[in-house]
């Protein structure tokens, strides 16, 4: 699976479309019923309709919800019915909150969606934003866990000057999960290191000022730390995993019973979206750089240059193809945490029953059609 990344960005906008047969998940849904019918046949799929109703969105400003907000600058909200209103946050932990309270009806969100899925109330819709680098642990370069030769996966350490050490990072998270999964390299566990749950800004801030002795970040911190002599990268997330981290769209059940053409309209959207940012690597340095800086985190052309060249998206071509299998990246890290005793294990088949690649199905057939 570490290999998919580097041919996913290969054959991105060469492989050739395939139906929604060539998917082995079992739909939960229909596709979206419609007034608009795209051709004679019966079979062709309808061409959903928006409800009109607001449709709130929680994601973060960063790779992960830029087509999110590429599809708001663009219009393709507006051009699709739509009356999307987008909610930012800083990590996932704060929309799965959001998400339980029912402030939000869709979530662009990472790998702490999981603990949303296990318990059964949200739908899966669609696999987000691919991070094949980036997520990395770095120590300082005088520390003893940096001095460590490593192990043979070239991972800095050992379980002599890992074991009590604290890592700073937010909880629930990819930085949670790499940090246990490091440890866990050295013959320890999760319980034999201290977790300290920052957001990534605050982590970063707290560990450049000398608190914590390891922190477990994502770009542009880690761009930033990589570059700066003082810190030394210890491990990165594709040293401990066999695969890229693949983030969530998931929605409300209530919004996928009441609301279903809006979620299919939400995601054409979304995926044309996606298409803009992986064709125009120059554009997509843009709108990104000032977004960011709307939203007030630092980011310089070379955090840029890392991100665009470590994160890619799925598009119309690569979703429900042989080469990913949708959703598999949230099954794979919910039996991680069963493992860990961090998700019931009665909870573990609520993520599996989650995913319903059917609206995508609809709107590849729509295309090919």
């Amino acid at each position: 699976m570490k290999k998919l990344f580097l041919m996913l960005t290969v054959v991105i906008s060469t492989i050739m479309m395939v139906g929604c047969s060539g998917n082995s998940n079992e739909t939960k849904n229909p596709p979206s019923e419609s007034n608009t019918v795209t051709g004679e046949d019966d079979s062709i799929a309808k061409t959903p309709t928006s409800s009109g109703k607001k449709l709130v969105i929680g994601t973060m400003a960063n790779a992960l919800g830029l087509p999110v907000h590429q599809a708001e600058k663009a219009g393709y909200f507006k051009d699709a019915g739509l009356n999307v209103v987008i909610e930012i946050f800083a990590t996932g932990a704060p929309i799965n909150e959001a998400m339980a309270a029912g402030d939000l009806d869709i979530a662009v969100s990472g790998m702490a969606s999981v603990y949303g899925l296990a318990t059964g109330m949200y739908t899966y819709v669609g696999d987000g934003c691919i991070t094949s680098a980036g997520q990395s642990i770095y120590a300082r370069a005088d520390s003893d866990i940096a001095k460590e030769s490593g192990n043979s996966n070239s991972i800095l350490g050992s379980a002599e000057t890992v074991k009590g050490c604290s890592v700073l990072g937010p909880l629930s998270t990819t930085a949670h999960y790499q940090a246990i999964k490091y440890v866990e390299s050295f013959g320890l566990t999760s319980e034999e290191f201290n977790m300290v749950s920052m957001d990534y800004a605050q982590a970063f801030q707290a560990f450049i000022t000398g608190e914590g002795d390891l922190i477990a970040t994502k770009p542009p911190y880690s761009s930033q730390l990589e570059s700066d002599p003082a810190y030394v990268q210890v491990c990165d997330f594709n040293l401990i995993s066999d695969s890229p981290i693949v983030d969530t769209i998931f929605a409300q059940n209530s919004v996928m019973e009441d609301r279903a053409g809006d979620v299919e309209l939400f995601l054409e959207c979304y995926y044309k979206a996606c298409e803009d940012l992986v064709n125009d690597k120059d554009y997509r340095k843009d709108i990104a750089l000032r977004w960011y800086v709307e939203e007030g985190i630092t980011y310089t052309d070379a955090d840029m240059d890392s991100e665009i060249e470590q994160q890619t998206y799925h598009t119309f071509e690569t979703l429900l193809t042989d080469a990913y299998p949708f959703g598999s990246f949230m099954v794979d890290i919910g039996e991680f945490f069963v493992n860990q005793g961090m998700i019931d294990s009665d909870d573990y088949p609520n993520i599996e029953a989650s995913l319903d690649s059917s609206f995508i199905g609809s709107i590849k057939e729509r295309m090919d059609n």
